[in-house]
């Protein structure tokens, strides 16, 4: 035993223990705004003001209009542990409110000075209590309107150590103006204004849309850029909200915002969940943005998992990662409907004969592989569709058949995608509803250009639309079809002698199983030969021995069999070398079948590598150009 004296337990000053809490619940002014802001809501306001200077360090100011608080009830207020929220440890589990744990304001007035001025309708006059120095409160008759103002000034000023962790002034201030927008979201029946320096930085008014309140903070257009999710679910889990297209990407996940019960958290499941839904559609590093409501029964969350009540429990985490996932999905799998006011026949005139999606099918199941240099093999030359088939058209020629604008059934540049009869019918998918009103097929065919890029016109809008990428998802979401069915391979006539290398021997035995999924079937045979024996179906007709060698490059590409956590991501480098290429030149009728099975295909807003395959310009815009 050394020398050193036992040292002595004792109980802190209440000063001490306010600084303690204030370092779980005040990590910097925005937390104090969050705090102030969430005790508003529960006073019942409907107006709330916030002014800040400097970020938040020198001065935070809350007026709000709620019902006060007599001048007991403001004493007591500033004291630990005292609440109106709860009375017992069980309705810790059935709490509703924000506010319950009785700690935010004692804690921000022992690290501030800090002011309370309060009125409730039963009091003539205001009440101010100021707190002074070692906690004592002077208090103060004010002129006040119902409600409540609370002043913070000189934050951390009497905790040096924690003032020199504060960000810069923009940070500190753009900390704040995020948290109002996440309150502007979740309570659109009450206004909001946030003044900055003496700027004004926010200002929503009471009764607003809750969609125009989420576009203004996604900075996006609520009739085009996002998609409303229906409420869904059950009793106990109910979610809702709004959610981007696949074209509107973020390079982080800032605009991802999720409400438990109206309340702001953060979820690493829930986050985990939402990109599930968008997996296959958005490049790798980009986000959506998307704002959910779940409303969770009593007994089935706990929010008392943090001072700051920022994370959250779920009783059942696994339902909900699936509500999420799938209400999503069914959110991205259909098409934006045309405004009722825009007219569909005003400008070009629209074929007076509809192909149904027999006719379509059945005039072009010539769905298409092409010749190039990645091995695959050009099938038998190109089926001659009916000529009742195609609509009367202008032919438009440009200055060369390379990059002119053209709607010439017989020019010759560009080699022909060869037909293929593998999609006649629309896979289930997980969210999946049939279009009853096809949204690419009712466009009118205006031309192609460069053989590569589609021209459609639907009204007063012009769509161009890159043939790849394009016929690349339909071939991906039909892969994953036959992948998740009982059988996605078909069994060759004679099977395929493949001479491999030592590393895709290696590659074949690791990923055996992995490529049996896919629809691969084989044999070793000795020596660094093997037997190919099914393949899948879409690869009919295809140089069979580069998809599979190529397709072991893609599982070795990503990496061990353990950590590749989907199929998905050998599906679609598949589907990109079996899909039409750019310089490949399609008829109307090919066009048309495109755009038919774009119809039936889920999540058809981008390639299987996040890529958009197509884009609306306004005829206003083209106007812009000519000055008109």
């Amino acid at each position: 035993m050394n020398n050193v004296n036992e040292p002595e337990i004792r109980r802190l000053d209440p000063e001490v223990c306010n600084q303690i809490a204030a370092g779980e619940v005040v990590e910097r002014p925005a937390s104090v705004v969050k705090e102030l802001i969430e005790n508003a809501l529960d006073a019942g306001a409907d107006q709330i003001k916030v002014i800040i200077v400097e970020g938040g360090k020198d001065l935070i100011e809350v007026v709000d209009n709620g019902h006060g608080m007599a001048v007991a009830q403001a004493r007591l207020a500033l004291e630990r542990h005292a609440t109106s929220k709860i009375v017992s440890a069980s309705d810790l589990f059935g709490v509703s409110s924000y506010g319950f744990r009785g700690e935010a304001l004692p804690s921000i007035a022992s690290v501030s000075d800090f002011s309370l001025t309060t009125r409730n309708k039963r009091m003539e006059a205001g009440v101010k209590l100021t707190v002074l120095d070692g906690g004592e409160i002077l208090e103060e008759a004010a002129p006040a309107p119902i409600g409540t103002r609370i002043v913070v000034k000189n934050l951390f000023n009497s905790v040096p150590a924690r003032k020199k962790f504060l960000k810069t002034t923009n940070t500190e201030r753009g900390a704040i103006l995020e948290r109002l927008q996440r309150f502007a979201i979740s309570h659109p029946e009450c206004s909001f204004l946030l003044e900055h320096n003496g700027r004004q930085l926010l200002n929503f008014t009471r009764g607003d849309r809750e969609s125009d309140r989420v576009a203004a903070v996604l900075k996006l257009n609520p009739d085009s850029d996002f998609r409303t999710l229906s409420e869904s679910g059950s009793e106990e889990i109910k979610l809702r909200g709004y959610t981007t297209l696949p074209m509107i990407q973020r390079s982080n996940s800032r605009q991802l915002y999720f409400f438990v019960n109206r309340r702001a958290i953060r979820d690493k499941t829930l986050i985990q969940a939402l990109l599930k839904a968008y997996e296959g559609t958005l490049p790798r590093g980009r986000y959506p943005a998307a704002v959910l409501f779940l409303t969770v029964a009593a007994g089935a969350v706990d929010v008392n998992v943090h001072p700051a009540k920022e994370e959250v429990r779920f009783a059942d985490s696994g339902r909900i990662f699936g509500l999420i996932r799938q209400a999503v999905m069914e959110s991205l799998s259909g098409y934006p409907q045309p405004d009722a006011d825009d007219n569909f026949f005003t400008y070009g005139r629209r074929s007076d004969v509809r192909e149904t999606s027999e006719s379509i099918d059945n005039a072009q199941d010539s769905y298409l592989y092409k010749t190039d240099h990645s091995g695959l093999k050009q099938l038998s030359e190109e089926k001659q569709l009916p000529p009742s088939f195609f609509e009367p058209a202008p032919v438009l020629k440009g200055s060369s058949g390379s990059s002119g604008f053209i709607r010439d059934e017989h020019r010759e540049s560009g080699s022909r995608w060869q037909p293929d009869s593998h999609m006649d019918n629309p896979a289930a998918f997980p969210g999946f509803s049939d279009q009853t009103t096809g949204f690419f097929s009712s466009m009118d065919v205006v031309g192609v250009l460069w053989n590569a890029y589609i021209v459609l016109q639907s009204g007063n809008a012009c769509y161009m639309l890159d043939q790849h990428a394009a016929h690349e998802r339909v071939l991906f979401e039909k892969l994953k079809s036959q992948r998740s069915g009982d059988g996605p391979a078909q069994h060759l006539l004679l099977p395929i002698q493949i001479e491999c290398s030592v590393v895709e021997e290696e590659l074949a035995v690791r990923y055996r199983e992995k490529l049996g999924r896919l629809g691969f079937e084989f044999d070793f045979l000795g020596s660094g030969t093997l037997l190919l024996r099914t393949v899948p179906l879409l690869v009919d007709g295809l140089e069979m021995e580069t998809v599979f060698t190529e397709t072991l490059a893609d599982l070795s590409a990503g990496g061990s069999g353990d950590k590749l956590e989907s199929i998905d991501a050998i599906l679609a480098p598949l589907a990109c070398r079996m899909a039409v290429k750019a310089s490949n030149y399609l008829t109307t009728a090919e066009i048309k079948s495109l755009l038919h099975k774009l119809d039936q295909t889920p999540l058809a807003h981008t390639c299987p590598h996040g890529r958009p395959f197509y884009f609306k310009l306004e005829r206003g815009e083209i106007e812009k150009h000519f000055q008109r």
